[in-house]
């Protein structure tokens, strides 16, 4: 029975400019809830799941921001347009039957971690693209990512390719190249390409430094010797809290949609060929009058 646990943050700005603009008869932004609308539809058909939930951001645990007092600081302020509507996105996600789960002072990709650490990782399908949690691919979870066509499920093998090391070195890697989206910079030149040489030849970030006297190309030798703390602290950061308290237990993540809360929905957000297809599983959902004198 596969869990499908979705990155609600990445999924939400996705969404909203993915499509650039769209607003109901009364001129509210939709683009958001429209495009999430149709990802959460189009996973349950691409994945079929029997459990799922939709993991919020709830803030940014006080202990990277102690180790990290700019941890995403360059962050732009949410656009209003999208702000209006996260409680939209809520409702969809609720109404289609994932449950909603956001954790008060945690981030979304330690709730994911720590589901997917009490559920049997070869049976979690985490859809997402945050280079954070390419690291459970190596515990069996596979990383859901929609293509023009179809869709795939990396492991493994496709993190690796995609990366240059395995899933379980991607911590590894982010510890020597920093991530410019979160706001802690790396050691200063060192790209993926050199990061992960120097993973595959000294395993850790930390045999890395303590190679610092035998790195090649050589010009990085006093850079890597002057960047210890950095690396240091970089680890540390990119490393995933897995064993958050969780609000809604596993066994309550059944998915259980709501054609009745769909069609209301979608009217309301004037969805048209969405309301349609409410409708069609609310009819299909209700059952047939029995002609009594047939």
């Amino acid at each position: 029975m596969s869990l499908v646990l979705v990155d609600g943050h990445y999924y939400a700005y996705r969404s909203f400019y993915a499509i650039a603009q769209l607003t109901n008869s009364r001129g509210e932004p939709t683009n958001a809830a429209f495009g999430f609308t149709s990802a959460l539809l189009r996973m349950a058909e691409d994945l079929k799941p029997v459990r799922g939930a939709v993991i919020f951001d709830g803030g940014v645990p006080q202990e990277r921001l102690e180790t990290h007092p700019e941890y995403k600081a360059n962050r732009k302020e949410t656009p209003e347009a999208l702000e209006k509507q996260i409680p939209l996105l809520y409702e969809v996600a609720q109404a289609l039957g994932w449950k909603t789960v956001s954790v008060e002072g945690e981030e979304a990709d330690d709730v994911i971690a720590s589901y997917c650490r009490v559920a049997d990782g070869a049976s979690c399908i985490v859809a997402t693209n945050d280079k954070d949690l390419m690291v459970l691919a190596a515990r069996g979870v596979k990383i859901y990512q929609p293509k023009s066509e179809g869709f795939e499920l990396l492991g493994p093998a496709e993190v690796e390719t995609k990366w240059g090391v395995p899933p379980d070195k991607v911590p590894e890697l982010l510890a020597l190249t920093g991530d410019a989206s979160d706001n802690f910079p790396g050691i200063p030149g060192v790209g993926p390409k050199t990061a992960a040489k120097w993973i595959a030849e000294f395993q850790t970030a930390e045999g890395v430094l303590a190679a610092a006297d035998r790195i090649k190309p050589e010009r990085f030798r006093p850079i890597l010797k002057e960047s210890a703390d950095i690396v240091r602290r970089n680890r540390k950061m990119v490393e995933l809290r897995t064993a958050l308290p969780l609000p809604i237990p596993l066994a309550q993540l059944h998915l259980a949609p709501d054609p009745e809360k769909q069609v209301e929905l979608f009217r309301r957000l004037e969805f048209k060929r969405f309301t349609r297809e409410a409708e069609a599983r609310l009819a299909a959902r209700k059952p047939k009058q029995t002609d009594l004198f047939s």
